[in-house]
């Protein structure tokens, strides 16, 4: 097994270009989707809460099936390398497609076009693709270090691809002259950069097979009429009988929960709590520069490696705490706002990087402990937890502008929202994601799972 720090630069930035890819396309679904489908094409909160409740839903689902596809994998170019060669295209293309619904549809021709543009991108090629990602840093590299090094890189050219997303998404769309045509050139530009991001992932890294030759070997020798294949029921014992299973899968949910319903709501609490949308790109700048600079400096790899990740992935969630606290002492206030939001992005930068590292981590540690190979089926089962909190975070932003009441027409009017909806607005972006901060400062006194791989390792 390779436990050097040898991993080449090429596959390193490889795979961090995925990072690119996926925020682009994951920044203007998160930032933009929910506007364009109540402002543009008018569609009902009802409509939107169901049509993301059930892509979420199908997404866990879909990515678990994949999990054991891949698991199950055996090709020349590896198990999960395949997989993001054969998805980067069908994961980009369908957004594009969802925001360019064709006018004259008619009501229910444009939820048919919505629904299955959505669901292809989300259950179908996106599922596979996020699967294959965290699968294939298991495949590349065992050492813990290495690994931590690439996600955070990963997760710092993703913050570029997200600065740029939420900072520009707006300027970008009033340059091609706002509405439907200021919505094609913008999706078209972040697809586009969304596609070539994920397909270098895929073209630049290469599986190293040495990395489990051992566990192997001792599979074949143990199951070898079997063909390396387990049961489901016995997969799903080897993930789910691990202590590390549980808070993962609680990690994923809460912190996707947040940042999807944070991402959602920011755009609305710009231009009706704030007063101007164009604030997003100074509050887009406030969180993304901190997250750049700590991982440019390499902040996260360095207290990782000296702490440990539990401690790190502590003080990530503190950091987070503190951001939202800042914040809800002057809710209006663009410099407390901005102050805020660095603590964010501080607390993103560890928290994002780590929780990536720690799949791998878990499935290193499943893998060695049992003599198996599910690292697919644990990359699942987090990515599982991460739809959810996507889910619920999906359905709490229709919730919210069902109990503020809000007004599309009023919004397209220039006018304000009641009262009721901006009381909504600050209690999705400060006070629910607080919430689910500090959960997390709790649960991650439990993932100690790089020592617990030591102590396999003596």
């Amino acid at each position: 097994m390779k436990k050097g720090e040898n991993t080449s630069k090429v596959t390193i930035w490889g795979y961090g270009a995925f990072g690119v890819g996926a925020k682009c396309l994951g920044g203007i679904l998160g930032s933009f989707l929910t506007l364009y489908l109540t402002d543009n094409l008018l569609l009902s909160s009802a409509f939107i809460a169901a049509l993301m409740l059930v892509g979420r839903i199908s997404n866990a689902c879909m990515e678990f099936l994949f999990g054991l596809i891949i698991d199950r994998m055996h090709s020349k170019s590896g198990k999960a390398r395949p997989w993001i060669l054969w998805t980067a295209l069908g994961t980009a293309l369908p957004v594009f497609m969802v925001f360019n619904t064709p006018a004259g549809l008619g009501d229910l021709g444009t939820k048919i076009w919505v629904i299955v543009s959505y669901l292809l991108h989300i259950s179908v090629f996106g599922a596979a693709i996020s699967i294959a990602y965290s699968t294939l840093l298991v495949k590349i590299t065992n050492n813990p270090n290495t690994r931590v090094r690439m996600t955070n890189l990963s997760n710092l050219l993703g913050q570029v691809g997200g600065l740029i997303a939420s900072s520009y998404g707006i300027p970008i769309l009033m340059y091609f002259g706002g509405y439907q045509e200021g919505y094609r050139g913008m999706s078209f530009i972040f697809c586009t950069v969304g596609f070539i991001g994920m397909l270098l992932t895929g073209i630049l890294c290469k599986e190293e097979p040495e990395n489990m030759v051992a566990m192997l070997e001792e599979e074949k020798r143990k199951m070898e009429e079997k063909k390396n294949q387990l049961p489901l029921k016995e997969s799903l014992g080897y993930v789910f009988k691990n202590k590390y299973a549980f808070p993962l899968l609680s990690m994923y949910v809460l912190y996707f929960f947040a940042t999807m319903l944070l991402g959602s709501v920011t755009v609305y609490y710009m231009r009706d709590v704030m007063g101007h949308a164009e604030y997003m790109t100074q509050i887009s700048y406030a969180k993304i520069i901190p997250i750049i600079l700590v991982g440019a400096i390499g902040l996260v790899p360095m207290a990782s490696k000296k702490f440990g990740k539990k401690t790190a992935l502590m003080a990530g969630a503190v950091a987070l705490v503190t951001g939202f606290v800042i914040m809800a002492f002057a809710p209006t206030s663009l410099p407390v706002v901005m102050a805020g939001n660095v603590f964010l992005g501080i607390g993103t930068a560890f928290y994002g990087a780590l929780m990536g590292a720690s799949i791998a981590d878990v499935a290193d540690f499943v893998n060695r402990k049992n003599k198996v190979d599910v690292s697919a089926t644990v990359s699942s089962v987090a990515y599982m937890g991460m739809r959810i909190g996507m889910a619920l975070g999906s359905v709490g932003i229709t919730v919210l502008l069902e109990l503020g009441h809000y007004d599309a027409e009023a919004a397209n009017a220039g006018l304000g929202q009641a009262a009721s909806m901006i009381t909504m607005e600050k209690v999705g972006y400060i006070y629910i994601p607080l919430i689910c901060y500090i959960l997390l400062v709790l649960i991650s006194k439990f993932m100690d799972v790089d020592k617990a791989i030591l102590k396999l390792e003596a």
